[in-house]
């Protein structure tokens, strides 16, 4: 990138530029997106890996610049029509365009000719409306992840594997053979000490010698 010169915006790309991207389209570009944005908080958990670790589903949240990462080269590739292949898109290429300021130069055409100005007043507002649905995607999407009906569906249906069962089954077993162990443990002492009592008050008393 450092011996790439700065991507400069024109008259020319702001006259062929698309000030519109029809509502479907947004819609599939969102769908497409809002679930690459979100990353599990905590480790995957697959089954009951021990006796006292059970199934969980996993929580999520947003993965810090995704948004802006995929924005940049929807706005790029749908908006100024560029060509960039989307397995070309990596960091180093957000970093090229991200640091040639391309949205402070669209700002500075507004103050250009009728033309011009106009169309990146439509460009920028259509922007934003993607934008903003990316967002509201991404938030609802997070929500319906981590939200606790969703989850306990979600912890059900880890539970609810043949495997799974099986080994909860065995832990049950285990545990219930335990308890009876340590019942039938508590119940022969309880007879022991109720032996050594009855032990204890059948024993004859000694007759006290008369006092002269």
């Amino acid at each position: 990138m450092a011996n790439r010169e700065k991507f400069i915006i024109t008259d020319e790309m702001i006259r062929g530029a698309e000030s519109y991207i029809p509502f479907v389209d947004k819609l599939t570009i969102v769908s497409e997106t809002a679930e690459a944005c979100l990353e599990p908080v905590d480790r995957e958990t697959a089954g009951i890996a021990t006796e006292t670790q059970l199934p969980i589903p996993q929580l999520y949240k947003e993965r810090s610049g995704a948004k802006q990462y995929f924005l940049m080269y929807y706005f790029l590739t749908r908006y100024l029509h560029l060509d960039i292949d989307s397995d070309a898109w990596n960091d180093e290429e957000y970093d090229y365009y991200a640091s040639s300021h391309i949205f402070n130069q669209l700002e500075r055409f507004k103050s250009h000719d009728t033309e011009i100005k106009n169309k990146v007043f439509d460009l920028l507002f259509d922007y934003k409306q993607l934008k903003s649905m990316l967002e509201v995607e991404i938030y609802n999407l997070k929500e319906a992840k981590n939200s606790a009906l969703d989850r306990l569906q979600d912890s059900i249906a880890l539970f609810s594997t043949p495997e799974n069962v099986a080994k909860l089954n065995e832990l049950m077993q285990k545990n219930l053979g335990e308890l009876e162990a340590a019942q039938k443990k508590l119940a022969e002492k309880r007879g022991e000490a109720h032996t050594e009592e009855k032990q204890e008050e059948e024993k004859p008393t000694e007759e006290k010698p008369a006092e002269a």
